[in-house]
């Protein structure tokens, strides 16, 4: 009988990213901030970790 439970999950996610000066992003998802920024070398300032760091973040995590 266990074998004929089903259960069913609904994950929403909403986020949303502005850009702001340069390379500069600002991004918003459950209630926390986060920036990114590129490298001077290619046109950002250097504020914050690139995008590429976040994304290897999420497979640490």
């Amino acid at each position: 009988m266990a074998e004929d439970i089903q259960v069913k999950r609904e994950i929403v996610l909403e986020a949303d990213a502005e850009a702001l000066q340069k390379m500069r992003k600002e991004g918003h998802a459950r209630g926390f901030t986060v920036y990114c920024d590129e490298a001077e070398r290619i046109g950002g300032e250097n504020t914050a970790p690139p995008p590429l760091a976040y994304f290897g973040l999420s497979l640490a995590f």
